[in-house]
């Protein structure tokens, strides 16, 4: 039994991912709405935004300011592979776009929905691969305005415009939880361990 404490630890500790996945959840702003899930993998972040709770279709409903996603990641250049249909990577921007209808700020790079108009929306979900040496889900930040991301929405009701996650919570993803709460008894019972024998 002596053995089982130290050992736990070590488990855990080696199990934990060094970056956890992350979803972010719901909207605060604009139409509702859509979630984003951030799944690491070596060296890139798979991004998957999908519609929820009333939104039904992406769309292209403006001239510009309305782009179908949009992201920021912090400094530092990538690449994007591996786009889901409907969409093509040379929908893909590497510039800055502003949004607007509501404003939502000034994001770093984002996709065009394919097609012009609320009549050429889709239901996603939208997913991609964000390409960067070391990159990570926390390299996905807020822009200016507080916004992580922002989506071109159509909902139930026939009406278009931007949606956007301003909020930072974020949910780690369960397996992650797992091994966190596994390497923090470890350590819980290698610290008795410890101070028992010192007693």
């Amino acid at each position: 039994m002596r053995i089982a404490a130290p050992l736990l630890f070590l488990i855990a500790s080696l199990s934990i991912p060094a970056k956890a996945d992350l979803t972010y959840i719901g909207s605060q702003a604009g139409l509702c709405c859509f979630d984003v899930t951030l799944h690491q993998l070596t060296d890139a972040v798979q991004v998957t935004a999908t519609l929820t709770d009333g939104a039904e279709f992406f769309v292209d409903t403006g001239a510009g300011n309305h782009p179908g996603f949009a992201f920021n990641v912090d400094s530092g250049a990538i690449t994007v592979s591996n786009v889901s249909a409907p969409w093509l990577l040379a929908m893909f921007h590497f510039t800055a776009v502003t949004t607007g209808g509501p404003a939502m700020g000034t994001f770093s790079y984002y996709f065009d929905n394919p097609g012009n108009g609320s009549s050429a929306h889709n239901p996603g979900p939208l997913q991609f691969t964000v390409n960067r040496s070391g990159i990570t889900p926390t390299d996905f930040v807020a822009n200016a305005s507080g916004f992580f991301f922002a989506a071109d929405i159509l909902d139930a009701a026939g009406a278009t415009g931007m949606s956007g996650i301003s909020d930072p919570a974020r949910v780690p993803e369960p397996g992650s939880v797992l091994f966190l709460c596994l390497a923090a008894l470890g350590g819980v019972a290698v610290l008795r361990k410890g101070a028992s024998s010192r007693a």
